[in-house]
């Protein structure tokens, strides 16, 4: 069964970033990009996991976590938070929320970084995990010796 990822994200290269790279790893994903669309989409399918930036218009993604968190269906959703912006000190500081996300990460932050942190929360399919699990070797090849047009 996939896994259900809600990404709240308004760079839209990141976004498409995330979604092709989770979508081999076997996960369904739904990006947004402001506050209440997300809200929405949340509570419309509940997602396995959330990636929440924190740069958004209309909403900050501070907000939106203590929103979900106190949803009592989402609650219990692992949440992510990527912020370019945030300091050691303010995840420091949201940290001791009781409506706090379950971890918090820096932008830029390259993509198998970010992997190790969702898979603390889901698993995600080893089958493309592994770069070489993805190359189809195919040893019985045979190929047609044609005359050599040399000779």
């Amino acid at each position: 069964m996939p896994t259900k990822v809600l990404v709240f994200e308004s760079d839209t290269e990141f976004a498409a970033e995330l979604r092709t790279e989770l979508g081999k790893l076997d996960c369904v994903v739904t990006v947004v990009d402001d506050g209440n669309s997300g809200l929405q989409a949340a509570a419309a399918s509940k997602p396995d996991l959330i990636l929440l930036a924190i740069e958004l218009p209309r909403m900050n993604g501070f907000s939106i976590c203590n929103r979900l968190k106190k949803d009592p269906n989402l609650k219990e959703v692992p949440l992510i938070i990527m912020s370019s912006e945030s300091s050691n000190e303010t995840f420091d500081q949201h940290r001791k929320l009781r409506t706090r996300a379950e971890d918090y990460v820096h932008k830029p932050i390259a993509l198998g970084e970010l992997l190790q942190h969702i898979q603390r929360f889901v698993a995600l399919s080893e089958s493309l995990a592994d770069g070489d699990a993805a190359i189809l070797i195919d040893d019985d090849i045979e190929v047609e010796a044609d005359e050599d047009p040399l000779e």
